[in-house]
């Protein structure tokens, strides 16, 4: 589905709330999109937040590894 910028929902977002809303709606939407075009439901992902942006596999698999030793320490 593409995000129509003449929709209404969308201009009655903006005027009443901001760009900044607007623009995060967008966004969400695009996502929603891009990750399962036919459910629309949200898929979950891992995330770097320090980093602003998706994590990769490695980085994933890091943070595992490190969480079990952490965990057989506490045992």
């Amino acid at each position: 589905e593409i995000i129509n910028d003449d929709d209404e929902r969308l201009k009655e977002l903006k005027a009443g709330c901001g760009e900044g809303i607007y623009e995060a709606v967008v966004t969400a939407l695009k996502e929603l999109n891009e990750y399962n075009a036919s459910g629309r439901y949200p898929v979950k992902e891992l995330w770097n937040f320090k980093a602003g942006r998706k994590a990769s596999l490695k980085e994933a698999a890091q943070h595992l590894i490190k969480s079990c030793k952490l965990h057989k320490r506490k045992k």
